[in-house]
């Protein structure tokens, strides 16, 4: 009887997080995730008959979920529309697999998203229209996939950006202008696609800015002189352009005050005591740093 007593004590003492389970919605989402992209063969695959809460790469928090990190864990296929029910997400991290196809539209209701990783993946399709409805992202990761089209207006609309990585894809059209709105933005990439037109003025107005990657698109015209006189920008790369070299050359010939000042010609590198090492590699720098901590 002593030990009924002592059990029934425990039942109300014990946190309620090892007795917690997600509702019927979220295990779904999960589960069309997991056979999707053929969970089976996962690098650390779940045991569906175990509780959620044990499955790997899913945290939760007050029966809700609100991160999954499946890094570099083999998935193959494609995501599905469900996934827009982890409403309570905060970081998804599914970057380094073999994700195809598009990126479902139904990602944008994951409004309390602040890390996004999809990078180096396999994925096609276009930029969701939508993507400014996750008002709270600080770090949106698209690296290294094969998107196309234009890069979305309302993308201006995430204020609390701090990481935007849009490389190695194939985005066409114009910068826009509305990204000058990211006032607190410490890194942009968008190297290595087929941008063209002008750089806009408005990243001018990014005054956190530490590293620009433009290079490797068709952008045309003059540098704006705003950019190189940010206070924090570290790295500037805009080669392989068809920007105007004489411009750029009056800027070199100025002393411009960064560690990496990288155009058609010989990189300006200058003694900078803060800059690190992530910002000067090319291609390589994001995958040796960017995913040391999935909210860095």
């Amino acid at each position: 009887m002593a030990n009924f007593f002592y059990f029934f004590i425990l039942l109300f003492v014990l946190p309620s997080s090892i007795f917690a389970e997600v509702s019927p919605t979220e295990k779904k989402a999960l589960l069309d995730i997991y056979n999707s992209t053929n969970g089976r063969a996962w690098t650390i695959t779940w045991d569906l008959s175990s509780p959620v809460s044990s499955w790997y790469g899913v945290g939760i928090k007050d029966n809700k979920i609100v991160s999954l990190e499946l890094f570099d864990n083999h998935l193959t296929g494609t995501l599905p529309s469900s996934l827009g029910d982890l409403e309570h997400l905060k970081s998804l991290n599914l970057a380094f697999n073999e994700i195809k196809g598009d990126i479902p539209h139904s990602i944008v209701l994951l409004r309390r998203l602040t890390v996004l990783r999809l990078g180096r993946n396999k994925l096609s399709g276009q930029i969701p229209k939508n993507i400014g409805n996750l008002e709270n992202i600080e770090i949106l990761d698209f690296f290294g996939n094969s998107l196309r089209g234009n890069i979305p207006p309302g993308i201006g609309n995430l204020r609390h950006m701090k990481t935007l990585l849009l490389s190695h894809n194939s985005l066409t059209g114009n910068i826009p202008e509305e990204i000058g709105n990211m006032n607190i933005l410490e890194r942009l990439e968008m190297g290595g696609n087929e941008l063209e037109g002008e750089i806009p003025k408005t990243l001018g107005k990014i005054y956190t800015l530490k590293a620009l990657d433009l290079s490797g698109n068709s952008l045309t015209g003059e540098v704006p002189y705003g950019i190189t006189a940010l206070p924090n920008l570290d790295l500037l790369q805009i080669q392989d352009n068809n920007l105007d070299k004489l411009q750029i050359l009056s800027l070199r010939n100025k002393n411009v005050n960064m560690a990496v000042f990288d155009y058609d010609g010989k990189p300006v590198k200058t003694i900078h005591p803060d800059i690190k090492s992530s910002f000067i590699k090319t291609d390589t720098r994001m995958v040796s740093t960017g995913f040391e901590d999935a909210n860095d």
